[in-house]
Formats: structure tokens, C-alpha cells, sequence
């Protein structure tokens, strides 16, 4: 009997392995890369219940919650996905906050969803317990490419919204300082530059989050403003003034910007109101720009209007608020050049290895202070670094059930328990991996 039980398991282990055809070989390559210590995990994860026949994945809609308020989510939540109301959905995203191919398949499956995930939950508590009338508390979410940085942050902004914060997001900084719309020098001082395109993207997303609390707590202005000889802003006038006038005179939208997010800073300490400022690849504003001067040298970043302005809140020097903030190795050189999970051509890895040297994605740390150098990681310092894992087991059947609910998952040889144990040893858990291994299926 015994001998027979150990014919059985090897002729099965020989099956799923050229089952793995309906998979392409590259993303087992891919795969690979994210390390060897990652595998070992990983085929014991998948191979423990290895089934003795292949059978239908029974869908149990356990990976649901109906509380779309996340200011009362808890453990019990944990990997279940829950939809943002379309209303706030698109107050929240509309002009930003989720890549391109996260933007379409949340049109694809007609409901912006988000997992519950723990440092998520970690993050809504700390800003429950905090004390705000004391020096602000930076965040900093850290993890591997694919993790789900992006996504908890974005859980946290909505956490936000409900809670009535000053939202202050940014959720692409390489917009401002790598590949800006516009670029024309400073009319205050000569040596910055302004990005009034997206100065005036960025006033239009902070009217969306705040324009219900802006009349509520009637802010305005501290000081006299002189945009021009014709048009001024007088101590006293609202600030919402100050914003519109940023909007419709694109030509001093970067300057409008940054006295607006300099009034919220100093008028914080008032206590009439609270302030989240919540900013996607947080490491973008200490890399290199590649703005450049007239004469052809680059701008530093701290010479970029809005770049400045915005890090200014980085600080601890305010009180009644708090920085959540990530950070992403694919900003990091060379990962700037070449997406990171994805074959390089020929010519392009050749020119890459010769400029840089020969890399691979453990040669760059995920911690923050790798990411940040060392001037970010000293203007962030003290902090609290929260991971943001790849997915556990529950987590991922989680996820797989969404996509079978979605329709996102087609083949019926992926819906199998087999089907299920490959898709989770090629993505190695990653959410990222996960969803682009199923977008085949």
C-alpha cells in the first residue's frame, strides 16, 4: 500500500509539471528572480495539500465585506476586499491615485475594490491614537515591488476622507520632477522652476477632497500675495480665492500652490482641523530631476516650486497632522530605465549593464533609508516603517476568489485547485505577479 500511495504521488508530481504549459515558461523565470529564499516558501506553500485529482475550486463568497466605511474595518476584515462607494471613488481617483492598468481593470470589474490588509489597519490605528497637538508623525510604507504599497495608502486616504482631514495627496511626485506637462522659470526667483500644469492638476484634486471642509472651516489668507500688478490677494481674504484664482491663472498655479499648502502648515497649529498628507514613491523628490535650465543643466529638485513646497511638509516642525508616505525601488537607478519584472532586450541590457554595471533586483534594498538616501531618510527621521508583505495564504485565496467572481480568470484548468497552486508558485504571492499572470487566463 505504501509503495502504491509513493507511485501515485510521483506519477502526480510528473503531471503538474507539464500541466505548467498552460503558464507561460517566462513568468517562471520571471518569478525566479524575486530570490531563492522566496522559493522554498513558496513550493511549500503550494505542494502542501497537493490534490489527487483535479478537481472545481468551490467559490465561497468569504472574500467580501459589506462595511465600506474603513474607519470601521478591524482583524476580523483582514483579506477580504471592500468597494469604495462610486461617489467617493471618483472624488478620490479621479485626477490620480492608481496606475493605468490599475485604473482599467477596476472599469474591467465595474467597482473600485481594496483588500483589508494589515498595515493598512496598522497605520488607521496609529492615526486613532495619535496626539495631535504634538510634532507630526511620518509613516513610511516600505516593501517589494508589487506588494501593495500603493493600494494601502489609498485605503488610508479614504480612511482620511471619512474622518474629515485636510487631505494633502500626491500620488505620482515623478510627474513634477522627472516628466513634468510644462516647464518655465520662476516670475518670484529667477533660479526655480515652475510646473504650472500640473500645479493646476494638483489645486483641481485638493478642491475634489477638500471642497465640503473649505467653506466649513472658512480658512483664508495670512498675508498679502502679489501675483501681479492687477491681481492680489489681501490678508484676510479666503483662501479658496487663492485656489481658484490658481486654477483658472494656470501661469500662477505653482506659486498658488505652495502659499496653500504653506497656509494649511502654519494654520494647523490652531487645532481647527486636522491635516493627512498622503504622497505615493515618497523617494521621487530625492532622486535626480531631469528638468532642465534653458543652458541645458539639470534643475535640482529642491529649485522645482512645487517639489519644494511640497516636501516642506515632511518635516516635523507643525503639529495636527501626519505623513503617510511609500517608497518604491523602481524609482531607484537603474530600475528607472527598465521596468523591473519584465525581460530586458538585448541591445537595451547591454547599454544598461555598460553605463551601471550588472544589477539585479537584490542589489537594491526595500528599506526606506536605501530609498530615501541618506538626506531623505535624515529629513523623515524619526519615523515609523510599517511592511507592507507580500500576500499570505488567506490573502491570496482571497484574491484568486475575486478574480473568479470578476470573471478575470477564464480557463477552467485555472480554477482547479492545481490551476490555483501553480498561479500562486509563479507569482511567488505577489499581488502584482498575481494579477498579471491571471490577465492571461
Amino acid at each position: 500500500m505504501f509503495h502504491k500511495v509513493l507511485t501515485n504521488c510521483f506519477i502526480h508530481s510528473i503531471n503538474c509539471s507539464q500541466r505548467v504549459h498552460f503558464l507561460s515558461k517566462q513568468r517562471l523565470l520571471w518569478s525566479s528572480n524575486a530570490g531563492h529564499n522566496a522559493v522554498n516558501t513558496v513550493i511549500s506553500r503550494c505542494l502542501s495539500s497537493t490534490p489527487s485529482a483535479v478537481t472545481s475550486h468551490t467559490v465561497v463568497d468569504t472574500f467580501r465585506t459589506n462595511q465600506s466605511d474603513p474607519r470601521l474595518h478591524s482583524t476580523q476584515h483582514l483579506a477580504m476586499y471592500y468597494t469604495i462607494p462610486a461617489d467617493i471613488a471618483t472624488k478620490l481617483f479621479v485626477l490620480g491615485g492608481f496606475s493605468g492598468q490599475q485604473q482599467r481593470a477596476f472599469k474591467t470589474f465595474r467597482e473600485t475594490t481594496l483588500m483589508v490588509r494589515r498595515p493598512a489597519l496598522e497605520v488607521m490605528d496609529y492615526l486613532r491614537r495619535a496626539h495631535y497637538n504634538r510634532p507630526v508623525n511620518r509613516y513610511v510604507l516600505y516593501g517589494p515591488i508589487g506588494s501593495g504599497k500603493t493600494f494601502t495608502a489609498n485605503h488610508v486616504l479614504h480612511y482620511g476622507f471619512e474622518e474629515k482631514f485636510v487631505l494633502l495627496y500626491c500620488p505620482n511626485p515623478t510627474d513634477w520632477v522627472q516628466y513634468p506637462e510644462e516647464t518655465s522659470q520662476s516670475s518670484y526667483k529667477g533660479q526655480r522652476m515652475d510646473t504650472p500644469i500640473d500645479a493646476a492638476v494638483w489645486l483641481q484634486l485638493f478642491r475634489t477632497h477638500n471642497n465640503h471642509l473649505l467653506d466649513e472651516l472658512d480658512l483664508r489668507a495670512s498675508k498679502q500675495y502679489v501675483w501681479s500688478q492687477r491681481e492680489i490677494t489681501e490678508p484676510g481674504d479666503p483662501l479658496k480665492n487663492i485656489l481658484e484664482h490658481g486654477i483658472s491663472r494656470i501661469k500662477h498655479s505653482s506659486d498658488c500652490m505652495a502659499v496653500i499648502l504653506k497656509e494649511i502648515k502654519e494654520q494647523s497649529v490652531s487645532g481647527k482641523y486636522r491635516v493627512l498628507v498622503v504622497v505615493d514613491k515618497a523617494n521621487a523628490f530625492y532622486e535626480s530631476s531631469k528638468i532642465k535650465y534653458p543652458d541645458r543643466s539639470l534643475v535640482d529638485i529642491d529649485n522645482i516650486t512645487i517639489a519644494r513646497a511640497f516636501k516642506k511638509l515632511f518635516t516635523n516642525d507643525w503639529t495636527n497632522g501626519a505623513v503617510v508616505a511609500t517608497v518604491d525601488k523602481k524609482l531607484v537607478v537603474p530600475y528607472r530605465i527598465h521596468k523591473v519584472s519584465r525581460p530586458f532586450k538585448a541591445k537595451a541590457k547591454s547599454r544598461a549593464s555598460d553605463n551601471w554595471g550588472p544589477f539585479t533586483v537584490s542589489h537594491i534594498s526595500d528599506l526606506p533609508h536605501d530609498l530615501l538616501t541618506n538626506t531623505g531618510f535624515k529629513h523623515f527621521d524619526p519615523f515609523i516603517p510599517i511592511e507592507v508583505p507580500i500576500y499570505d495564504d488567506k490573502e491570496m485565496e482571497s484574491c484568486l476568489n475575486y478574480y473568479n467572481d470578476r470573471k478575470w480568470i477564464q480557463r477552467p484548468i485555472a480554477k482547479t485547485v492545481e490551476g490555483r497552486n501553480e498561479i500562486k508558485f509563479l507569482s511567488a504571492f505577489n499581488p502584482l505577479e498575481t494579477y498579471e499572470i491571471c490577465c492571461g487566463l
